[in-house]
């Protein structure tokens, strides 16, 4: 009976040492856990952007595709903004191609049609309408909230007023990550036909005017939270500057790509095309492809400014970014 307790014992003892960890090995374990971790998030984080890319890039298909429908329907591409005027409110060249997204039901509840923005917004029944958020305007890889913040103090990026004679205090109109070209020219103070892009104030651009070549000239490009990001809905100042003004709907090119100087006090690329994908940004073409461009892609003004005014440029001098904004420089442009 003793030999018997005795070998239980000795068993016993064996298991415990057979199933036991010593804490260093415990803490190798958990070591080359961290390291496996460490090495597949990289992986799993570069997957998703991916993943948020191709979701960007088809959004940007699908408003080419109503760009198109537009074009095929009308004759020509929708007006880059109405010129509302001095603090009123009008609407862009995105809701007027609501009913080409499967948006028809917003557009008539709008009444886009027949009445003016200042008056949808004036209106109890249709502002709500306004913060709408839209899954095609809207860039996966973008932090910016469904509605523009009109004052965020801890992230001050975020911070866009869309102030307007008729607009009620605290009114947030949904975001938009697609904004169109309107070429190199800052428009204010003209609100006239002063674009070489494609969407511009009172703009009627049609196929033929775009000599360049619909594959050698983009016509939606991006802009992300950094650049305070844009809206669907229109303009509620046109002639103001920055992202006061048309800059609620459009880009210009003379304004580098992800420029990477501080907004304040420069409001930088506030008026140009950002992107939250790493390195560079999705651009729409006017056939309807979709092309990434490179944040390192040739830029040059030529020595020209192009802040408030139209100043006379030679293409041939212009950067390949410039160029591929301009519908009509005349300068043959090798894809970049």
């Amino acid at each position: 009976m003793g030999n018997c307790h005795r070998m239980h014992q000795v068993r016993s003892s064996a298991c415990g040492r057979m199933l036991g960890f010593t804490l260093i090995e415990l803490l190798v374990v958990i070591a080359i856990i961290g390291v496996l971790v460490g090495l597949l998030l990289p992986a799993v984080q570069s997957a998703r952007e991916s993943g948020r890319r191709i979701a960007c890039v088809n959004n940007l298909h699908q408003v080419g595709v109503a760009l198109h429908l537009y074009e095929n329907a009308l004759g020509e591409f929708p007006v880059g903004w109405l010129p509302g005027g001095s603090r009123k409110a009008e609407w862009g060249w995105s809701a007027k191609i609501l009913p080409m997204l499967e948006q028809a039901v917003l557009y008539d509840s709008l009444n886009v049609s027949n009445q003016t923005l200042r008056d949808a917004i004036g209106d109890a029944s249709t502002r709500p309408l306004l913060t709408t958020s839209i899954g095609m305007f809207r860039c996966p890889s973008d932090i910016t909230p469904p509605t523009l913040p009109r004052e965020d103090i801890t992230s001050p990026q975020f911070d866009r007023r869309f102030d307007c004679d008729n607009c009620p205090s605290g009114f947030e109109p949904a975001t938009s990550n697609y904004v169109g070209n309107g070429g190199l020219n800052d428009p204010k103070p003209v609100i006239g036909s002063n674009g070489n892009g494609i969407f511009w104030s009172e703009s009627a651009v049609r196929m033929r005017d775009i000599t360049d070549g619909l594959t050698k000239t983009f016509a939606v490009g991006e802009r992300h939270d950094r650049c305070r990001s844009a809206t669907w809905i229109g303009v509620r100042n046109p002639p103001g500057p920055d992202m006061w003004g048309s800059y609620w709907v459009r880009g210009r090119v003379s304004i580098k790509l992800n420029d990477p100087r501080p907004i304040n006090p420069t409001n930088s690329c506030t008026e140009g095309f950002s992107s939250a994908h790493p390195g560079g940004g999705n651009f729409l073409y006017c056939d309807g492809s979709v092309q990434s461009l490179n944040d390192n892609i040739s830029f040059s003004n030529g020595g020209a400014t192009f802040n408030n005014s139209s100043p006379t440029y030679t293409a041939a001098e212009l950067g390949v970014y410039q160029r591929l904004g301009i519908r009509n420089d005349g300068v043959p442009t090798v894809s970049p």
